[in-house]
């Protein structure tokens, strides 16, 4: 339906909620595809952002799950500051990466499409005690 700008705060919580859910956080990034992906307001309310420390890990898992170094092609982080949510996409040759992560709660998702064997390859991560933005140093 993409109208998650409608109820944000709710909306939020409800991809909060899978992203967190012990096994099945897949569901996380379907969720956001099928209520934020194309709300055009939502995307409208959300800054560009540089993100290092975020595309930093997200560059580690890229790696791990192709098992060679990657450089992103290209990249576009968005934060939604009001309410701690950065999301976005990136590029690895043939690949597109989404991914999602709340500040609050240090969780994030990840979603390289397709994986090395067909379908996605999902990871979930934290940033606590790994990557500081140097931004804030």
């Amino acid at each position: 339906m993409n109208t998650a700008s409608r109820n944000l705060a709710h909306h939020l919580g409800i991809l909060r909620e899978r992203m967190l859910h012990p096994t099945d956080y897949e569901r996380a990034v379907h969720y956001f595809l099928e209520e934020f992906a194309g709300d055009v307001k939502f995307l409208n309310e959300s800054e560009p952002d540089d993100a290092p420390h975020l595309l930093a890990v997200l560059a580690h898992f890229a790696s791990r799950a192709l098992n060679q170094p990657v450089v992103f092609d290209e990249s576009r982080v968005l934060h939604l500051r009001a309410h701690q949510f950065y999301h976005g996409s990136a590029m690895v040759g043939q690949r597109v990466m989404l991914f999602l992560y709340f500040e609050a709660a240090d969780t994030g998702v990840a979603a390289l499409i397709p994986g090395v064997r067909g379908g996605t390859e999902m990871a979930r991560f934290r940033l606590t005690g790994g990557l500081a933005d140097p931004r804030k140093n």
